[in-house]
């Protein structure tokens, strides 16, 4: 038996005003899911244990079916691993995050989703202008960079992640902790050297949000995590672009498949990612699918633009994938609708999120549509998110 798990990474919400109260699951118009819940089992998934954080790392590890409570430390070596960055076992690894705000507040977390070469140019300027041998700017995909501290594992720091400053007063989010004042002023460094960069003001010419800080967040120092095809005796791949799901995988030797075209956005390549995930499972027995675009229109507060994206999964992506599924007979779908990322706050939210089994050894229960409200009533609740991949593989045919 083969196994597909699909997660739709901020799909899942709560109840909006502008769409009459209604979350974007229950907006948009999904066939295919609604299909999905009359045919297959509905039910819920936490997605962090209690005190932490699944945007920091506890959800890509639970996907994997780890326990993230075991790996607290590994923070942003996650994201390292994504990014092919190395972390001395002596150092210390943030994630770099490039934001819009001014003196006092964050405005957008994603700094209107800037390029990947925008950011590589505005962090060799930071590296620049900090001059410090011990701390590397490592370019990422645009807003998701890395910083690595060399030598610092032992300092304890504590952040806050940039979707939950947004709107809020900079001061109290500021990192804390004790002998952090070089990561400090990487932050007060940013705020004079990123404004008046080239790339900012031609950002600003095209009406597009400028990266004006560096939001140093996520610390994490090197930490092995287990082979995953020796713990379960499965080869497993991973198709996506967050590198902290990706990057949890290449820790435990899970194969990476790129997609062209896929790139975290509204624009990703939905379709070739199903082809992607479908040729990966003629020779793996596990296939993780990761779409991160949803989570992209909550942190800019587009729930226009998260329907929309819903209803576009539901057709290019989920379509595909169920279609093989049935054709196949031997292969079980998961899709999982979250984490939760409100399209109102850009926030991540500490709710359980839907999840819906299809395929051989699953009973339809007849729920219905995997939504918020429907995944509470359906009665299904795995408490642990990193039980939720053990019971799928162990599911009787």
């Amino acid at each position: 038996m083969k196994t597909l798990v699909v997660v739709l990474a901020g799909a899942a919400d709560r109840p909006l005003e502008d769409l009459g109260g209604r979350t974007p699951l229950e907006a948009a118009q999904t066939p295919v899911l609604d299909r999905l819940g009359a045919e297959g089992r509905v039910g819920r998934v936490a997605i962090a244990p209690e005190g932490m954080r699944p945007e920091e790392g506890a959800f890509a590890l639970a996907l994997y079916g780890l326990d993230p409570r075991a790996y607290g430390e590994i923070g942003a070596v996650l994201e390292a691993a994504g990014f092919g960055v190395p972390v001395g076992s002596l150092d210390q690894a943030f994630r770099l995050a490039l934001v819009t705000a001014d003196a006092t507040t964050v405005y957008d977390p994603t700094a209107g989703h800037v390029s990947a070469e925008e950011a590589s140019t505005l962090l060799g300027a930071l590296a620049d202008a900090c001059a410090d041998p011990d701390l590397t700017f490592h370019p990422g995909t645009g807003w998701r960079n890395l910083l690595v501290w060399k030598g610092a594992r032992d300092v304890r720091v504590r952040t806050v992640p940039p979707f939950d400053v947004v709107g809020k007063a900079l001061s109290p989010a500021m990192p804390r902790g004790t002998g952090i004042g070089r990561l400090l002023a990487v932050v007060e460094r940013s705020a004079d050297v990123l404004p008046a960069h080239e790339v900012n003001e031609c950002r600003r010419d095209l009406g597009e949000n400028p990266a004006t800080l560096a939001w140093p967040w996520g610390p994490g120092v090197s930490v092995p995590l287990p082979d995953l095809r020796a713990r379960t005796g499965i080869a497993a791949a991973v198709v996506g672009t967050n590198p902290t799901v990706v990057g949890a995988g290449l820790l435990q030797r899970v194969e990476r498949v790129p997609v062209s075209g896929a790139t975290g956005r509204a624009d990703t390549a939905l379709a070739a990612k199903a082809s992607a995930a479908l040729e990966a499972l003629e020779d793996h027995d596990l296939v993780l699918l990761h779409v991160d675009s949803l989570a992209s229109c909550s942190y800019t507060r587009d729930f226009v633009g998260k329907v929309q994206l819903l209803e576009r999964a539901d057709g290019y992506l989920l379509h595909p994938l169920v279609e093989a599924v049935r054709r196949d007979g031997a292969t079980r779908l998961v899709v999982v609708l979250g984490e939760a990322v409100s399209a109102e706050s850009g926030r991540h939210l500490p709710d359980p999120v839907p999840f819906v089994l299809f395929g051989p050894g699953v009973r339809g229960h007849g729920r219905g549509a995997p939504t918020e409200v429907g995944a509470r009533d359906g009665g299904f609740f795995v408490e642990e998110g990193h039980e939720l991949l053990e019971f799928v593989l162990h599911l009787p045919a």
